[in-house]
């Protein structure tokens, strides 16, 4: 009889690895919120515990076309301050974005983007409206009130993405073993990517450099 034991069923957990590692921005440019059109010119101030930390504008995912249902998730993106913030959320598909306003002034979410095409109208100070995000893609939201606000919604037909805390480090779980392509993303400067190898049972490590100047 033999003794040879039983190639690993994909997916189980003895098949699968995890990534991790770190994001590092190259510069990080003070941000300007700068005005255009019929709207008078103008510089919005923003607390200083609160101006934009790049790194959290990044987006960490493994690039594939395998769909993978997963859960949906509900997350906020609160209007304060003339700012969308966070600036960037990364969900997946089936999710829910929140969008309380918290200024004394309307607000107006929108988006053209061909993920997502909606306008939630105006609504004042301590009320929220929420979108179902139900295709993956990049959403760029807006606000018609607003010109300088905007916003950037990732949406992934797969859990395997991650927002970088604030020092840059991430980590994505539950890869099948095997090489994957590991990419970095910030709206300014695109994608960066690298390939990864993954094995069973162990997290492979890598690092991601994005090169964001001013005037990028």
């Amino acid at each position: 009889m033999s003794t040879t034991p039983p190639a690993p069923i994909q997916g189980h957990a003895s098949a699968t690895g995890a990534i991790s590692g770190q994001v590092d921005i190259v510069a990080r440019p003070s941000r300007k919120l700068a005005t255009a059109g019929s709207y008078p010119g103008r510089t919005v101030a923003l607390p200083a515990a609160r101006r934009a930390n790049e790194i959290q504008n990044v987006v960490v995912f493994v690039d594939t076309d395998v769909a993978e249902p997963s859960p949906p998730r509900q997350v906020m993106m609160r209007q304060d301050h003339e700012e969308f913030v966070p600036h960037v959320v990364a969900v997946t598909v089936g999710s829910t974005v929140d969008f309380p306003n918290g200024d004394l002034v309307f607000h107006n979410v929108f988006s053209l983007s061909s993920a997502a095409t909606f306008d939630l109208g105006r609504y004042p100070r301590d009320t929220s409206k929420s979108r179902v995000f139900t295709k993956p893609g990049l959403v760029k939201v807006f606000c018609h009130l607003h010109s300088h606000m905007s916003a950037v919604v990732r949406v992934f037909a797969h859990p395997h993405f991650a927002v970088p805390d604030e020092d840059g480090r991430f980590s994505l779980e539950g890869l099948p073993a095997g090489p994957h392509v590991v990419a970095a993303w910030h709206e300014r400067v695109g994608e960066v990517r690298q390939t990864v190898l993954v094995t069973p049972a162990e997290s492979a490590m890598v690092s991601l450099s994005l090169p964001l100047t001013d005037g990028s």
